[in-house]
C-alpha cells in the first residue's frame, strides 16, 4: 500500500525525517537529490538511525558507527576499534529499505 507521508518541500536535499506508518518508524532522507525510505532502527543493535548522519548514499549510525548502503541495504564498513570484539556481537543484518516516490510535490513510501 502506497501512503502520502508529506510534502516535497518538508524534505529538502541533505536532510532527514522519521515518520510513523502502521507503527513502524520510518527514516526518510534526501541527500544529493535522492529520496530514501529504510526502517529508522539500526539492523546492527537497533538504535536510531536518524542520530546518524548521512554522506551521499550512505548512512552511518551513530552508536557504533556501522556504515551502511541506502541503495542496496548492505552493511558497507565495520570501523577497526570493534576488530577485537567477538564476531557475533559484530554481525549485522542489512537495511530495510521501502520504495519511495515523488510526484506532483508530494512524497510517497510504500510498505
Amino acid at each position: 500500500m502506497e501512503y502520502k507521508v508529506c510534502n516535497s518541500k518538508d524534505l529538502p536535499n541533505n536532510s532527514m525525517k522519521v515518520i510513523s506508518i502502521q507503527g513502524s518508524k520510518i527514516l526518510m532522507c534526501r541527500s544529493n537529490n535522492r529520496l530514501f525510505a529504510l526502517d529508522n532502527s539500526c539492523p546492527h543493535r537497533g538504535a536510531s538511525l536518524s542520530k546518524g548522519e548521512i554522506k551521499e548514499t550512505k548512512i552511518i549510525c551513530y552508536m557504533h558507527d556501522f556504515e551502511y548502503d541506502l541503495i542496496s541495504g548492505k552493511l558497507l564498513h565495520i570501523p577497526s576499534k570493534w576488530n577485537d570484539q567477538n564476531p557475533n556481537w559484530t554481525k549485522s543484518g542489512n537495511l530495510l529499505l521501502f520504495p519511495i516516490s515523488e510526484k506532483n510535490g508530494e512524497i510517497y513510501i510504500r510498505l
